[in-house]
């Protein structure tokens, strides 16, 4: 039964400090002349306040924690952002770079292609301090996602792959359910050592970078980040098996989900009336009016708001099947666009938006 850990904390220093302190040793990790990776969830260039990234309080606690132990630290992750200065740039706005002291890592310079198990592809494109560090700490952000339903443990994996290669797996599996199979397959590349979830701000309703934020003042912490995942489902008030990835984990004996089955320490509390994202992806009622015929009505559909619009192009550059044109507005081109809303999440301004309910339904 895998045992997970609750505390309550909050992003000051020495508080912070103390529960990297008491996890650590919670769960013996013995970091002692090993080079340890930090991978938090550094999406884009947003500031700590926005709740889109780890904290970087919780990034230095640990690198101090694991030096005091002797460790060599490094922090990094492929952000969704692409070009150049794109990860030290995201590194400076986040304040992840600062936190990381000597050993921030710009993770797209040294990378290797290595054999992937998976009903897609046969091999992708992995960030080598990935591969060869001796223990890997997972440090993913507690938020929903419009299209994964949640962004996890299992979703920060998705930051082991490097530059346009994110792009190439989003084409070679479009639809939610395959594509939370697929980054199941990525984090089994290299699963954690451990995990810490950054539960202190969380984000709900259209996550991962445009929802709104609710303070539940919380750290999670488990070696098993299936596991991690589902018991902060069970906190969201959601079925596991409703997101994509977890239910692929539970098909391949991964987990387990159920909240009876998880050794649980530490103040479990549901978060009361917590918002889903409005993309339904996994509404029941998506896969029947897919069936029936509507695929207008399944297909996802954003648009610009011009209040918030400011041309900037970032939607257009980072839409991995070239279904979007900028003209004076992004302009979508719907029969092409596959869903995976990255311009959604990468906007800078959050100007795009969800039509409406039953515009966002899309089966899983």
């Amino acid at each position: 039964m895998p045992r997970l850990l609750l505390l309550d904390c909050d992003y000051h220093e020495e508080t912070m400090l103390a529960a990297a302190r008491k996890l650590l040793d919670e769960y013996g990790l013995d970091a002692a002349g090993k080079t340890v990776l930090l991978k938090p969830n550094m999406l884009g260039a947003w500031k700590p306040e926005a709740g889109v990234t780890t904290h970087p309080s919780l990034v230095r606690a640990m690198r101090v924690a694991l030096e005091e132990q002797g460790a060599r630290v490094q922090v990094g992750d492929n952000p969704g952002l692409a070009g150049y200065g794109a990860i030290e740039r995201c590194g400076r706005r986040t304040g992840l770079a600062e936190a990381a002291g000597d050993g921030f890592l710009n993770m797209a310079r040294d990378w290797e292609r290595v054999p992937l198990r998976s009903r897609f592809c046969d091999s992708t494109i992995i960030s080598r301090a990935v591969l060869e560090a001796d223990l890997l700490v997972n440090l993913p952000k507690f938020k929903t996602h419009m299209g994964m339903v949640f962004t996890g443990a299992i979703k920060n994996s998705f930051g082991f792959i490097v530059g346009a290669e994110k792009a190439r797996m989003h084409t070679l599996a479009p639809r939610p359910s395959d594509f939370g199979e697929l980054l199941l397959d990525i984090y089994l590349v290299r699963p954690p050592d451990l995990v810490i979830m950054d539960a202190g701000t969380v984000m709900e309703g259209n996550g991962p970078s445009g929802g709104t934020l609710r303070q539940v003042g919380k750290l999670m912490a488990g070696v098993d980040g299936v596991a991690l995942d589902a018991l902060a489902a069970h906190m969201m008030a959601v079925d596991p098996h409703r997101i994509p990835a977890l239910r692929a984990a539970e098909s391949r004996g991964l987990g387990p989900l159920e909240l009876n089955s998880l050794q649980v320490e530490g103040p479990f509390e549901i978060i009361p009336r917590f918002k889903l994202p409005m993309s339904l992806a996994s509404s029941r009622l998506a896969g029947i009016l897919q069936h029936a015929g509507f695929s207008f009505i399944a297909r996802p559909r954003l648009k610009a708001d011009p209040r918030l619009c400011n041309s900037c192009g970032v939607c257009e550059k980072h839409c991995p099947v070239n279904a979007i044109e900028l003209r004076q507005r992004p302009v979508f081109n719907r029969s092409a666009c596959i869903g995976c809303y990255c311009c959604y999440e990468l906007c800078p301004e959050h100007a795009l938006k969800p039509r409406s309910v039953f515009a966002m339904l899309r089966p899983l």
